[in-house]
């Protein structure tokens, strides 16, 4: 007999910080916060970041017998 897999609030949790944080840089740059182009790309790094966490979170899903 095997349990369950539980899922990861570790995942949840980051997901949506990053997601969050990156989203909130993207929105200070397009509202005209004067940005490099590097931080611009850390952002999009934290924004796809975070929606693989939140992908990954929601995926995993425990398989029904």
């Amino acid at each position: 007999m095997s349990t369950a897999p539980r899922k990861n609030y570790f995942s949840l949790i980051i997901g949506t910080a990053f997601l969050g944080y990156g989203g909130y840089r993207l929105f200070t740059f397009i509202t005209g916060a004067e940005y490099t182009t590097f931080r611009i790309i850390i952002a999009l790094g934290f924004i796809i970041l975070g929606a693989f966490d939140l992908y990954k979170f929601f995926k995993n899903r425990p398989e029904e017998q």
